[in-house]
């Protein structure tokens, strides 16, 4: 009976063993979503012409302090354009690996609280589109102030 429980002791350091080096490809394979910009997994991802992923409004707000003829690539400083592509399945891989628990850290978990003020942000424009007072007052100060993930822009805060 001793050696199927050393046996036994091997086979679980073996299964651990697999495990760690299963999880440490997940957030090795999560490494190549991070935007370059921001330095966190993209809510919003878009892919630019250098073929990189970045998060939208980091990518725009870079594109906006460059010089208009000359945009340049955060990573490579080669010249490229603005045109941006949704990256949804991107989106989609992300939300899967990090619900499922594949991925885990701090990026995963600022991951989590960013898509649920996604989530909140969805409700209270709801409610605001419904023509609740304290929700559109709340969404125009949001606006104003560039708060609850939301840009700054006095347009959209006086029309709140």
């Amino acid at each position: 009976m001793p050696p199927k429980r050393a046996a036994s002791k091997e086979t679980k350091a073996e299964i651990q063993a697999v495990n760690k080096r299963y999880r440490q490809a997940m957030n090795d394979v999560a490494e190549e979503y991070v935007c370059p910009i921001t330095a966190e997994l993209p809510i919003d991802p878009v892919t630019a012409e250098d073929g990189r992923c970045y998060e939208r409004c980091a990518i725009e707000e870079w594109f906006a302090r460059q010089p208009q003829p000359q945009l340049k690539s955060p990573v490579t400083n080669e010249p490229m354009g603005k045109r941006l592509l949704p990256a949804v399945q991107v989106r989609n891989t992300l939300k899967r690996l990090v619900e499922s628990g594949a991925i885990s850290g701090s990026k995963a978990d600022a991951w989590k609280k960013a898509m649920a003020e996604e989530a909140e942000l969805a409700v209270l424009r709801q409610r605001a589109e419904g023509g609740d007072a304290k929700a559109m007052t709340k969404l125009g100060f949001g606006y104003r102030d560039g708060e609850q993930g939301l840009k700054k822009d006095a347009t959209q805060a006086f029309l709140w």
